[in-house]
């Protein structure tokens, strides 16, 4: 089972700024993209989420309309900028329209927090622990 696609009129349930400065297509190529890097990080748990409930459609397609929006929000890949003597600074991955997730990003899709210090650890006894 492949992950269900974000409509486009997704967009406008969950992206709060105003689109049309792109064609219906390129928004549409933003979600599938976002889709698909789901699908090859994560797919199978995602997957499993999904079909349990434990994810919610519509959270799942929040996630995948505010990740795409990061690309079309700011295709100029703006960093900071200041106003006195006018500067600004560029990210040339958000400006190439790189991709990314925020650990709340993965954590809302896989349910496992990214951070997480949970290190598998065997128990053993010792001679000086005694039960």
């Amino acid at each position: 089972m492949a992950l269900p696609d974000v409509p486009l009129k997704a967009i406008d349930k969950h992206y709060e700024g105003d689109p049309s400065d792109f064609t219906d297509d390129y928004l549409q190529g933003r979600l599938d993209s976002v889709v698909d890097k789901i699908e090859n990080r994560w797919g199978s748990i995602v997957e499993a989420r999904l079909s349990s409930g434990k994810l919610k459609e519509r959270t799942y397609e929040e996630i995948v309309v505010r990740v795409a929006a990061r690309v079309f929000r700011n295709p100029e890949g703006f960093k900071s900028e200041k106003e006195g003597q006018y500067d600004y600074e560029v990210s040339a991955a958000v400006a190439s329209g790189t991709i990314w997730f925020t650990t709340d990003d993965e954590r809302d899709l896989t349910g496992i927090d990214p951070n997480a210090q949970n290190i598998p650890r065997t128990a053993g006894l010792s001679p000086r622990w005694a039960w």
